[in-house]
Order: structure tokens, then C-alpha cells, then sequence
């Protein structure tokens, strides 16, 4: 009898095609439950359960009754909304997974930065704000500070701030999307923010497994354009990184300090890091791989995906971790430019024709409504480069870039931000 795998797909995700593509190469029987009926059956035509990710403990007994019936052998959460139900279904089904408290860290930016603190990894200085005590806040932190919703992602509700003034207002646009978007969050995120200090310079990615208790390093991504606020849009990731060998070797040795610290022991993961000089300092850990559609550019050497052995390390299937293609590669992330429906996209055709560029994916529907950060978080596309250097990869993406024009309300709109200069 093939081993069974439980794949929690919300319906919001980007993530479940590559997963259910990934999950249909094993030898597998699949059950995938998401938090609603979902228009998946095209991928999956049967067995879709709906589980409430919001409420892990009824997902779980949802989980442990389709279990009586058909044995689960991996529970596997494709993205940040679901990976805490499933940590507890697998606690509930006895099966291998990361400890409920250390997702729940891993969730919650305020709890990662208390464990990494706890654990001796530098920090920038932190407190978790009430939403009635920012203005006593203003006055008595130092700046240039950051502020940040508990439990978003893809940098929402991120805004940097470089006075009392500026914290007031921008707290109370984070606290209204807070309270807009937060029914499901944990009751801790839908009553504070984070605040903390801003730590200046360069920003990577990491993206790696624990298996077996070791933690791997699949690849460190540099991102090119300047992070510098008040919003933190991230367009480029690039692959392999272009750090120095010394702030490369301090990045990995951190990388696994800081999953360590959150508690993490068992599959994917993603940290992002922030340097200047001999400071690096983790920004984030989180209990899943690399959001949207970027995890197409982890390829690795044997031809498998990402997904491909994140799934295979679930079911005990995978072995020895490949090692990553030795081509670099990069991701060019499409934020919206404005508010607005989304029309179309221009320049497709004169973008794929730039030398390296792969694909370019558009992502946002016709009439689908559009918002930029720091409210919004959905993508216009995506493009995908790979060539022989990561300088090459990051050409190819600008110039690629440049030659798209998205279409919003009926206005063309060309961003210039990262591409070639003329």
C-alpha cells in the first residue's frame, strides 16, 4: 500500500500547484484539505477535505478521522496560513514534524525575536507595542525604528519610521490593516505591533531543510535593490550570493544558530538576514519555504524542485539533500505600482526575448484588485532568469523588467525602479 500524504493547501496560497505537481511525482496517495472549497480539482479531482487552518485543534481531529479511514503518513503545509494546523495534526497523528510551540514562534516575529535573544544571537532592540500605547511609545524608543504587524508576510504592513511623528501615523495605518485582516490571526498579532530598531544595510534569503537534525543550506539569495524604507517592497532574488566568503561563512553559521533558536527540527525553512560591516543580524525565520512563485528557482542538481524534496523528506523518501544546480538563477518579484483592477500586462513577448530570462509568469487576473505595499501583497508576475554568473542573471532581470508595462484601471504603468539605466 502506497503511504499517504495530507498536503494543507489554503486557497490563497501561490504554492499549490508546485506542491500537488510535486506530490503527484511520488509514489504517493494524496489527500489535500484546504480552509474552503476551492477550485484545486483540476489538479486533484478527488479527496479534497476542508479543514479550518484557523482552528488547529479541529483541524487535527479532522485529520485524526481521515486517518481511521486512510492512514496519513506526512502532513505537509504549503505556506505560513496552514503550517501551524499542521504541526498539530502531526503532533496528534504522532507523526514527524516541528513542535507546535516552536511553529507558533516561528509565526509570531515578537516570540522568534525573544528565542533568538534568549539563545545570544544579536538583535536589534525590540518591544511589542499595544495598539493603545503607541503614542507613549513615540516618545521613548530610538530612531530610525521599524514597525510590524506580528504575523504578516512578503513585508506588509512593514514601515520604517524616523520620528515620533512618523510612528504615530504609521502605527495606526498598520494597526487599521491589523484589524482588517486579522480575524484569523492568533489573539496576541490582532492587538500589538512590533517595534523595533532599524538595522541598515545589505539583506539576503536563506532557504534550507532540517533533516535528520542537520540543517542544510540550499541556497543564499542576495537581493540587489536597496531595502532602505519606508516600505520594503522586495523585487530581486538572486542566487548564489555575491557576499564576501567571511560574511557568507557568518550568514550560514547565523542561519543555523537562528533556526536552532526558534526550534525548528524538521523541514523547510526560511530566513532572511540583514548586514553592515561585522554586524548581521537575523530579521526572520519562518517554518516554510520561499513564498510566491520563487521557489522555481531552487533547482537542483538532479533535476528535482524544491517541492520535490521537501515532499520526499516528509514521507522519508529523500536521503542525502542534493546539492543545488550549479547555474545561478534569480526571481524577479512584480509588486503592484498602484491601486486599482489589473487590466493586462505589456511587453510580455519583448521581456521573455532578453538572453537568460526563462519565463515570465503573469499572475494577477484580469479585474482582479490591486494594492501596494504596505497594505498590499498580491504580484503582477513574476520573472525567471538563470545563466552562468549571478551578475548575468541580475542584468537579465532588469532588462527584462524594463520591457513590462502592467496595465491598471487603463493606465499603463512603467515602473523604473531597477531597471537598466539608458
Amino acid at each position: 500500500m502506497k503511504p499517504r500524504l495530507l498536503l494543507l493547501v489554503p486557497t490563497s496560497t501561490y504554492r499549490a500547484e508546485a506542491f500537488i505537481r510535486a506530490a503527484q511525482r511520488l509514489p504517493v496517495d494524496l489527500s489535500i484539505a484546504s480552509e474552503a472549497p476551492n477550485s484545486l480539482s483540476h489538479l486533484h479531482p478527488v479527496d479534497l477535505p476542508t479543514f479550518d487552518f484557523s482552528r488547529p485543534a479541529d483541524a487535527a481531529a479532522r485529520a485524526y478521522a481521515l486517518s481511521k479511514s486512510h492512514p496519513v503518513h506526512a502532513v505537509v503545509s504549503v505556506d505560513d496560513q496552514a503550517t501551524l494546523a499542521a504541526a498539530v495534526i502531526a503532533e496528534a497523528l504522532g507523526l514527524p514534524h516541528n513542535p507546535v510551540d516552536a511553529v507558533r514562534a516561528a509565526l509570531n516575529k515578537f516570540s522568534a525575536r525573544e528565542r533568538m535573544r534568549e539563545a545570544g544571537l544579536e538583535q536589534p532592540e525590540f518591544r511589542l507595542v499595544a495598539f493603545d500605547a503607541h503614542v507613549r511609545t513615540a516618545r521613548e524608543i530610538s530612531y530610525p525604528a521599524v514597525i510590524k504587524p506580528l504575523s504578516m508576510a512578503a513585508s506588509r504592513g512593514v514601515i520604517r519610521v524616523d520620528d515620533a511623528s512618523q510612528f504615530v501615523d504609521a502605527f495606526a495605518r498598520v494597526a487599521s490593516l491589523v484589524e482588517a485582516n486579522g480575524s484569523r490571526m492568533e489573539p496576541m498579532a490582532r492587538t500589538h505591533l512590533l517595534a523595533e530598531s532599524y538595522v541598515p544595510g545589505w539583506e539576503v534569503a536563506i532557504e534550507g531543510l532540517v533533516v535528520q537534525d542537520r540543517v542544510h543550506v540550499a541556497a543564499v539569495f542576495d537581493k540587489p535593490d536597496p531595502l532602505e524604507g519606508p516600505y520594503f517592497p522586495e523585487t530581486m532574488y538572486v542566487t548564489p550570493s555575491r557576499l564576501s566568503p567571511t560574511a557568507l561563512d557568518r550568514v550560514l553559521r547565523l542561519t543555523e544558530k537562528a533556526v536552532r533558536a526558534v526550534g525548528l527540527t524538521h523541514g523547510p525553512f526560511h530566513v532572511e538576514m540583514r548586514g553592515d560591516g561585522e554586524r548581521v543580524v537575523p530579521i526572520e525565520v519562518h517554518a516554510r519555504s520561499i513564498g510566491g512563485l520563487c521557489s522555481r528557482v531552487v533547482r537542483f542538481a538532479d533535476g528535482r524542485s524544491l517541492e520535490d524534496v521537501i515532499l520526499a523528506d516528509a514521507l522519508g523518501l529523500l536521503g542525502n539533500v542534493p546539492a543545488l544546480d550549479a547555474r545561478a538563477a534569480g526571481v524577479w518579484m512584480m509588486q503592484s505600482p498602484r491601486r486599482g483592477r489589473f487590466e493586462s500586462m505589456g511587453g510580455v513577448a519583448a521581456a521573455c526575448e532578453v538572453s537568460g530570462i526563462e519565463e515570465v509568469i503573469v499572475a494577477a487576473r484580469p479585474g482582479q484588485s490591486m494594492e501596494p505595499l504596505p497594505e498590499g501583497f498580491l504580484y503582477t508576475g513574476f520573472i525567471f532568469a538563470r545563466a552562468e554568473t549571478a551578475d548575468a542573471v541580475e542584468h537579465a532581470l532588469r532588462t527584462a523588467f524594463a520591457r513590462l508595462s502592467p496595465v491598471i484601471d487603463g493606465a499603463s504603468e512603467v515602473s523604473v525602479r531597477g531597471a537598466i539605466p539608458s
